[in-house]
């Protein structure tokens, strides 16, 4: 023993000490007494010394004493760490000791980012969201939906590849279950059960967040976008009129509600071919029956398209209040007076200094308005925004001025043919050249002239082509028309209600900012496209599509709800950012391996001080695995 002594206070401090700890030796079972490192402290010359001793504690009666087992002496501090560290693994069997170079990392998981989608999916209780015909057992409906949901969040890939992702993540640890069983025939059987739970789901959102904040639901916003198909096999999609990535594709319509905060709380799936308009009346009535939202100030807010004169008549008998606006083609017949625009023109193309109707007021830098009062039963507020009134004016000059050149260059080709030319295919090439220009309403339909143009050849003779010139007539009455609406919008409301001097109860000013704002709803369409991947769906049937986009929703409930919340603790709005994980990116659970007992470990990447304080701040510190 006395040996031992020596060596662990006098040897170099890089010597091994572990060959003192075989289990069953003699000086194990001697150290198996040994409690813990005490000092005492003594004064000499106006210094302070420390005598270190091993010490045990016991019982006396029912005081708790201590004997000192072993004095020591002086030690320096990294002796005395080194003792403790030899106590406190005697001491304790599930310790060993090895050295650096013999522990290997047998496996590295990814697992903070994980767990942060899944405590916030606990946050919200959308466990209780799944409540009709639901799977039991180890794998219930829920647990697949939040499956799919955390994937959708972190690393999305396809139902088929979501059983590898979770044997590469730390899903299981997290989870606390087993996923053995978790494969893509399960998950696609699963997808008709969530489909089922659509309304519950609904249901369970617009409560959490109605309970959480009524004032959310004053203003409502609803829009759809398009998203497509690989294959022809989903009866649900047809050809619409998608953006330019959807042309030639399968498409379904992603319609979706969310309140004032961004929090979805009901959405559909229609086919690609259904008309915009058509697909109001029945979130309407979900306001209405469903939300019991009428007679509670709530008003609807959607893009320009959407509104006609069937929905506006569905808003009013709901008791609801309506904000949109007017498509470009609508302004004219109205009934809003134009006149205050007419005349307004900028010299120079890069002038700023652009003269500002007569009668509006300033909003802000990009936008001046005068309130129509009510035409009808509705009331118009014209908007005229500067910037966009160049744009407008110079972009149209531009494309005129490009095409005048086209067809100068068209004609010059055509004189100088040297083959015969058709008059169908050399008039469609320069109307689709109107057409890609979106200028064909400027011109009358293109005239062709028959000319004859004549070549001699190398042997002397003249050979004749047929071919054109061609003439088109600018319509310069419906440029001066167009041009009174360059920079120009009208917003449609039936907030007409006035207070008792006369003026209305909803000032101009917040029915814009209505408006406006509805970019939170273009901000759901943008994640679900550009970070939760919904495009292209990999499913065919019309209760997978569905379920698909309502996992993605879901997603986008967790994702704008972390983003509200870091934006709430003074950071920038990360929603459709890398950054909105990037902290608790890299954060994984690494499997560690003595080699020289075989034992196992797992532990946490050292989280960096900015994402410790991070989950702090978010109430979330009780995810962080052990480090």
């Amino acid at each position: 023993m006395a040996y031992l002594l020596i060596q662990i206070l006098y040897n170099p401090i890089n010597t091994d000490l572990t060959k003192y700890f075989i289990n069953d030796s003699v000086v194990k079972e001697y150290w198996d007494y040994i409690m813990h490192l005490t000092y005492s402290d003594s004064k000499y010359k106006g210094k302070t010394y420390k005598s270190y001793s091993i010490a045990e504690s016991y019982r006396d009666g029912k005081k708790v004493r201590k004997r000192i087992l072993w004095p020591i002496g002086k030690l320096s501090d990294i002796q005395a760490e080194q003792i403790k560290l030899i106590c406190k693994t005697v001491e304790n069997t599930d310790q060993l000791q090895t050295q650096l170079k013999d522990v290997a990392v047998l496996e590295s998981r990814a697992y903070l980012d994980i767990a942060v989608v899944n405590e916030l999916w606990n946050q919200w209780q959308l466990d209780q969201a799944f409540d009709y015909d639901v799977t039991a057992g180890a794998l219930p409906t829920n647990m697949i939906a939040k499956i799919l949901t955390i994937n959708r969040c972190t690393d999305p890939c396809s139902h088929y590849s979501i059983p590898h992702w979770a044997k590469k993540s730390a899903l299981e640890d997290i989870l606390k279950i087993d996923l053995s069983g978790l494969n893509d025939d399960k998950i696609y059987y699963e997808l008709d059960k969530i489909h089922k739970n659509k309304i519950s789901i609904e249901n369970h959102l617009f409560n959490q967040t109605f309970w959480k904040r009524p004032e959310s639901y004053k203003f409502i916003n609803y829009d759809l976008t398009t998203s497509y198909f690989v294959g022809y096999n989903c009866d649900l999609s047809a050809f619409g009129k998608g953006k330019i990535e959807c042309h030639g594709r399968r498409q379904v319509l992603l319609g979706v509600l969310i309140n004032s905060e961004g929090y979805p709380f009901k959405w559909d799936v229609f086919p690609g071919n259904t008309a915009e308009v058509k697909t109001l009346k029945q979130n309407i009535n979900a306001c209405k029956t469903r939300f019991k939202l009428t007679d509670k100030n709530v008003t609807l807010v959607f893009d320009r398209g959407i509104i006609s004169e069937d929905n506006a008549n569905l808003i009013e008998e709901a008791k609801l209040k309506y904000i949109s606006a007017l498509d470009r083609n609508q302004i004219p017949s109205c009934g809003v007076s134009l006149k205050s625009l007419n005349g307004l023109s900028i010299e120079d193309k890069d002038a700023s200094d652009i003269p500002i109707p007569q009668g509006f007021l300033n909003y802000d830098d990009e936008l001046y308005y005068h309130d129509n009062g009510v035409i009808g039963n509705k009331r118009f507020i014209t908007g005229f925004n500067p910037t966009l009134f160049i744009e407008d004016r110079n972009n149209r000059d531009e494309k005129i001025t490009f095409f005048k050149d086209y067809l100068k260059e068209e004609n010059k080709n055509l004189k100088n043919a040297q083959r015969d030319r058709q008059y169908d295919a050399t008039k469609s090439r320069i109307v689709d050249e109107l057409k890609r220009l979106k200028i064909h309403k400027y011109f009358e339909d293109p005239v062709l002239t028959s000319i004859t143009v004549t070549h001699r050849l190398k042997n002397g003779q003249v050979k004749s082509v047929k071919s054109f010139k061609i003439e088109i007539k600018l319509l310069t009455d419906v440029i001066a028309a167009d041009r009174l609406l360059d920079g120009v919008c009208v917003f449609i409301t039936n907030h007409t209600e006035r207070e008792d001097g006369g003026a209305f109860k909803a000032k101009p000013q917040s029915i814009v900012r209505a408006y406006r704002d509805k970019t939170k709803i273009e901000d759901v369409f943008k994640n679900v496209k550009s970070f939760l991947k919904i495009r292209p769906f990999f499913v065919n049937t019309e209760a997978h599509v569905k379920a698909v986009y309502t996992i993605c929703i879901l997603a986008y409930f967790i994702n704008r709800y972390l983003s509200n919340q870091r934006k709430a603790i003074g950071e920038k709005d990360f929603l459709n950012s890398k950054e909105l994980y990037a902290p608790f990116k890299d954060i994984d659970i690494a499997t560690l391996e003595a080699k020289n007992t075989g034992e196992t470990l797992k532990k946490a990447v050292k989280l960096p001080a900015v994402t410790q304080m991070l989950l702090e701040k978010l109430g979330m510190s009780n995810v962080v695995f052990g480090q």
